[in-house]
């Protein structure tokens, strides 16, 4: 089993930035998950903090994560800085998302 890093909802609660991050959301995909699947609360709302978390430890492996029809997150850092502080991550969006969401 792979060495997962703190729970996602922690780390949101823990992470210090300005933008907020809406944790509500993901009581909307775990609804939506258990409306398509059947599945109960307990396992959708398991199955969706793997999703993430799977994500997550990708990225911090070095990986780009990409989801077809949808875009890829990668882990970037400026090219003018060698400081390893400095490393986001990059979300590119595919052409279909990018015109769906400009019509």
């Amino acid at each position: 089993m792979p060495e997962f890093h703190p729970d996602i909802h922690d780390y949101l609660e823990s992470v210090e930035n300005s933008k907020s991050v809406n944790v509500k959301g993901f009581e909307w995909l775990i609804y939506k998950i258990r409306a398509h699947t059947g599945l109960s609360y307990e396992v959708s709302s398991l199955v969706l903090k793997h999703f993430f978390q799977d994500i997550r430890n990708a990225m911090l492996r070095g990986d780009i994560v990409a989801l077809n029809g949808f875009g890829k997150f990668l882990v970037s850092s400026p090219k003018n800085t060698n400081n390893k502080q400095r490393i986001f991550v990059k979300f590119m969006p595919y052409t279909q998302l990018s015109n769906k969401l400009n019509e």
